[in-house]
């Protein structure tokens, strides 16, 4: 590089393989910021849709009992539909609504005995893991909170449950936080976990 002074200016020359250098230079700082910024911008969407999944399992939990009517009392057109459980998560994805989400599977009676019968399965599944645990005892207790308060033919309050288990109503819900993160994950699958 050399470099000439004129009238309080700097004229700075530059070989061609100078600033072949300074080119690839800072082609590869820009490509590893847009990774970075990519990287971020990936793990910011699937913590997004991870709060999705579980804003969503708990609109099915809370919605589990008219579900389960519905698709009890609508036994005509079952067959209508070959759509699996996976199709219906897959759509309530893309809405925000809770009416419109709860009303689009509502939709037909096949879709709704499908969420019905995929949470009852899941739920199964929960309460297998919460067996076989380390930690039998709080799992189990998680278990047994997340079902009286959801799933019960006869559900009870928070108050009712922390009377039952002999723990605070603070644990009733904290035990609901923890088990509808761990339904999520079995519910709409790994992509239900929160990623940090």
């Amino acid at each position: 590089m050399d470099s000439q002074t004129t009238d309080n200016k700097t004229l700075v020359v530059l070989t061609h393989e100078q600033l072949k250098e300074i080119y690839e230079n800072a082609a590869t700082i820009g490509a590893k910021e847009a990774l970075k910024m990519f990287e971020q911008e990936r793990k910011k969407e699937q913590g997004k849709r991870a709060d999705r999944r579980l804003r969503n399992t708990k609109l099915l939990l809370r919605n589990y009992h008219m579900l389960k009517e519905h698709a009890e009392n609508s036994v005509f057109g079952r067959t209508q539909m070959e759509e699996s459980a996976i199709d219906v998560l897959e759509s309530m994805m893309s809405m925000y609504d809770n009416e419109v989400i709860i009303e689009s599977i509502k939709r037909s009676a096949t879709r709704t005995a499908v969420i019905v019968s995929h949470i009852e399965t899941m739920f199964g599944l929960y309460e297998a893991y919460c067996g076989n645990a380390p930690n039998r005892e709080i799992e189990m207790r998680r278990y047994e909170v997340v079902w009286d308060m959801y799933m019960a033919d006869t559900t009870l309050s928070a108050k009712e449950i922390a009377d039952k288990q002999n723990i605070s109503t603070r644990n009733v819900y904290e035990d609901i936080k923890v088990a509808t993160e761990r339904l999520s994950a079995l519910i709409f699958g790994v992509d239900g976990l929160k990623v940090h």
